[in-house]
């Protein structure tokens, strides 16, 4: 009798104007206590020497091999590109700026074949790229959720946007390849912020399973350090909260979902979320622009985005003085 084959994976990077720090998210995949199969990153037609990096990565490691896009298409249209040639049985996607702590792929795929999931997820670990530390973890270790499946209600539960808890679209589940080819599942091109909450949302929709293990493995580099209180440098990403919404509320017409009003509302307070959120991000942007005049345009259209203001501009005078 012929011994089972070891499950292989694949990791996928998106690579865009990285060349300072797409290094660091390498090396995290290199080092795996479990190596994967192959590492795919895919450069989303870099201006800088983003390429030159993954080919000096190629040159030591040949398990790394580089797709270079022929036109800019953002983060979605790279990661599909990677998911169209990868080959091992289970993906796992890392964003540039981000790491895998080493034993990540070691315990998620195990845990993956054990309960027999179709994706699965770990806490993340938020990290401050200034401070070089790690800042707090997303579920928190109170959080048990490994003995159960996830559900399509679970996971809008815990998508609302309110922006005071922890929103499920930032984990960074892996994937088994057959359950995205069976259900020709991929990210939604158009989408360059928050593409992971409707690709986990198509894949249950299609039957998928998914389990949460809860120990923190990935590492996310916080835009702005909690410690150092300053900038990483290193996302790419564009805020998009109103391309969000609207996808959110496009969501609801899907039959499986429109026939349900518990989905439906849960999506619709997502929205009504994604849009406190877009108001915010406009004020914060627009201020420190000072484009006062697109604030006021802004304001015309939805006078309440005033007491939203009030709320920031208080919030940011109690951290300054805090601070001093």
């Amino acid at each position: 009798m012929t011994e089972r084959a070891e499950p292989t994976a694949t990791v996928i990077i998106a690579a865009y104007n990285c060349e300072t720090f797409l290094g660091r998210a390498i090396a995290s995949v290199t080092a795996q206590t479990l190596p994967p199969k192959e590492i795919l990153i895919v450069d989303d037609c870099s201006t800088d020497s983003t390429r030159e990096v993954i080919r000096a990565a190629a040159e030591t490691d040949p398990r790394v091999r580089m797709i270079a896009l022929p036109r800019n298409g953002g983060p979605s249209a790279a990661r599909n590109a990677g998911l169209d040639e990868a080959e091992g049985d289970w993906i796992a996607v890392l964003d540039a700026d981000d790491a895998f702590a080493p034993e990540r792929l070691a315990q998620l795929i195990p845990f993956g074949v054990a309960t027999g999931a179709d994706l699965v997820a770990d806490d993340v670990a938020y990290y401050d790229a200034s401070a070089g530390r790690v800042t707090g973890r997303g579920l928190g270790p109170e959080a048990q959720f490994s003995d159960v499946d996830i559900t399509l209600r679970d996971y809008f539960r815990h998508n609302l946007a309110t922006g005071t808890s922890f929103d499920w679209g930032l984990l960074k589940p892996i994937f088994r390849r057959n359950a995205l080819s069976g259900h020709a599942v991929r990210y939604r091109a158009g989408l360059r912020h928050g593409e992971d909450f409707q690709l986990v949302a198509e894949l249950l929709l299609n039957g998928a399973s998914f389990r949460v293990l809860n120990q923190p493995l990935y590492l996310y580099t916080q835009r702005f350090g909690a410690i150092s209180n300053r900038s990483s440098g290193m996302t790419r990403t564009t805020i998009a909260y109103g391309a969000l919404r609207d996808a959110t509320l496009a969501l609801c017409a899907n039959a499986a979902i429109a026939s349900d009003h518990e989905l439906v509302e849960l999506l619709r307070r997502r929205a009504a979320g994604l849009g406190r959120l877009d108001d915010a991000h406009f004020i914060s942007t627009a201020t420190r622009e000072m484009a006062f005049g697109a604030i006021v345009a802004r304001i015309r259209k939805n006078p309440f985005l005033v007491s939203t203001m009030m709320r920031q501009f208080s919030a940011a005078l109690v951290r300054r003085l805090s601070r001093s």
